[in-house]
């Protein structure tokens, strides 16, 4: 199977270009040694709303909040898995080919 468009090399080259210049790590970058506090919202209450509901304490909100926020971690990890799968389906078109084509959909899978 094969692309029905052509995408220039070039075009691939500056996506690993770019994915160069921007590399991060989550552990590094974002976590940065931190420990999630039990005692703290996970989410945000503009993204919560666990505030709205009433009929819960405030022991209560806290907790769905952060049952909320590892929903969102869980999704977000999924659609990575989803992701990956994806590229590798995509990539098949190159691995005998273009190889800067092939660099540059792995890089978008693997932030590496």
């Amino acid at each position: 199977m094969s692309t029905p468009y052509a995408i220039p090399t070039e075009r691939f080259a500056r996506c690993i270009a770019a994915s160069k210049r921007v590399r991060w790590d989550i552990e590094s970058d974002v976590i940065r040694g931190r420990q999630f506090d039990r005692a703290s919202k996970f989410l945000p209450e503009g993204l919560s709303l666990a505030g709205r509901l009433n009929f819960l304490s405030p022991l209560e909100k806290l907790y769905f909040s952060q049952v909320q926020g590892r929903t969102y971690a869980n999704m977000f990890g999924l659609v990575e898995r989803f992701i990956g799968a994806k590229v590798l389906e995509i990539s098949r078109d190159h691995w005998l080919g273009d190889q800067v084509a092939l660099e540059a959909l792995v890089r978008s899978a693997t932030r590496s």
